[in-house]
């Protein structure tokens, strides 16, 4: 066994690509067990691993990412509540309950956010039904105690914390009323029999889950979402993820600053079978307050076009392009959008850009930072640069096609959807 093998490992169990999480945290994960266990190098800890169902748990909690806090994305959780109290109470007023999932729910946050979104929108917590699923058994512990840290609480509003939390020590406690309107359990999505016994569900948050995966995985999970999901159920996704889902064969839902899907009544798209040609990853954001989350470098697309929170293939470099250094003012401009420093990205971006003009991914990259920060017209802007100099940048026509749709232009979407079709099918022929 080799560490590329522990690899394969992860990914067969958890669907974790290595590429999407970067090999360097598998290794740094790998290296920490390794003196942890006091093991005298890899090929002792590889014995081990292959031994121990303990062992092979204790290196899953080691890798999974649980970054998460309450409301993230303020934009989802408001569409949630103006569909809930319209379409979806128009249509089931007394009949049932309403059903919704947070996978993965981490140490619950997403899950808890759902429940106070739906109580301040005047539901009884036995009007719904949430469940929180997630792979790690230590995640899921602190969801359950319900008790959080200052990191859990970021943005400008905080108002729901006075409502539903009591501090007592150093740490948030959530009232009962919430915390009890929420289940967790333990499950793997990859698992066949996957919430069989459950379901379906109205609302699901899968948010930043599939650009860790690897294609085959993300192609399973989808699989699974759509057969979780109810005819009418509306799939919330990360920032990049939402093209994946809608090349797969969900519907996008042109709401600004939201990224959701739907189901779709027709055929799925085909989806290229594991090796095919895709493209490799790119970063990609999601809104945090006044900044963005990384999406965390995405996982390869299993769809041509396909895009954590759609994925952008690497372009040919600009005649006279970048130095090392100045290629390194890039990447960091893509690291602090990562981390949520949105003015010091979009300042080094420009930096970048007043160098290189007609660098594609950088018009690309500023448009991505202002459509986290919900500025159509400057996304619009940057979007349109990037087709200029790129007139086959599928991901910038797909996103383009979403700013458009969301502004009311459905004619000129389609269109964009369709030029990106055929940049995508372009691409997958090379």
């Amino acid at each position: 066994m080799s560490l590329a093998t522990i690899e394969s490992f992860l990914e067969k169990r958890i669907g974790l690509s290595a590429e999407a999480v970067g090999p360097e945290l598998i290794a740094k994960a790998v290296r920490l067990r390794v003196a942890d266990l006091g093991m005298p190098d890899l090929t002792a800890y590889q014995g081990y691993l292959e031994r121990s169902a303990k062992e092979q748990t204790t290196l899953i909690e080691a890798v999974v990412v649980p970054e998460t806090w309450f409301f993230r994305n303020r934009k989802a959780f408001d569409f949630l509540v103006n569909y809930v109290t319209g379409a979806w109470l128009s249509e089931n007023l007394g009949r049932r309950r309403l059903r919704a999932l947070s996978i993965p729910c981490s140490t619950g946050e997403e899950a808890y956010s759902i429940a106070m979104a739906l109580m301040d929108a005047g539901f009884q917590n036995d009007r719904f039904h949430i469940d929180g699923v997630d792979i790690s058994e230590k995640a899921l512990a602190t969801a359950r105690t319900a008790v959080f840290a200052h990191g859990s609480f970021r943005g400008e509003d905080l108002s729901f914390r006075r409502r539903y939390f009591d501090l007592k020590g150093d740490g948030f406690h959530l009232h009962d009323d919430v915390r009890n309107a929420v289940r967790f359990f333990r499950g793997n999505v990859l698992n066949d029999r996957f919430l069989m016994d459950q379901g379906p569900y109205d609302i699901i948050f899968c948010r930043n889950l599939l650009i860790y995966l690897s294609p085959r995985a993300k192609q399973r999970t989808l699989e699974v979402m759509n057969r979780l999901l109810t005819d009418s159920g509306i799939l919330f996704l990360g920032h990049a993820e939402r093209q994946a889902a809608v090349s797969w064969g969900l519907a996008g839902l042109p709401a600004f600053g939201v990224f959701a899907c739907r189901k779709e009544r027709r055929k799925r798209a085909r989806i290229p079978k594991p090796g095919a040609p895709h493209p490799p990853r790119q970063r990609r954001f999601e809104k945090v307050g006044k900044g963005v989350k990384p999406a965390q470098p995405t996982a390869p697309a299993q769809t041509a076009g396909s895009g954590p929170e759609s994925v952008a293939r690497d372009r040919a470099p600009d005649k006279d392009g970048p130095t090392a250094s100045q290629g390194d003012l890039f990447d960091e401009a893509q690291r602090l959008a990562d981390r949520g420093s949105l003015p010091s990205a979009l300042t080094m971006c420009r930096e970048f850009l007043n160098k290189h003009p007609v660098h594609v991914q950088a018009h690309f990259l500023m448009g991505l930072i202002h459509e986290a920060l919900d500025n159509a017209e400057k996304a619009e802007e940057f979007f349109n640069k990037a087709l200029y100099l790129d007139p086959d940048h599928s991901e910038a026509l797909n996103h383009l096609s979403f700013v458009v749709e969301h502004r009311g232009d459905k004619v000129r979407a389609a269109h964009l959807r369709r030029r990106a079709q055929r940049a995508s099918r372009k691409q997958a022929e090379i």
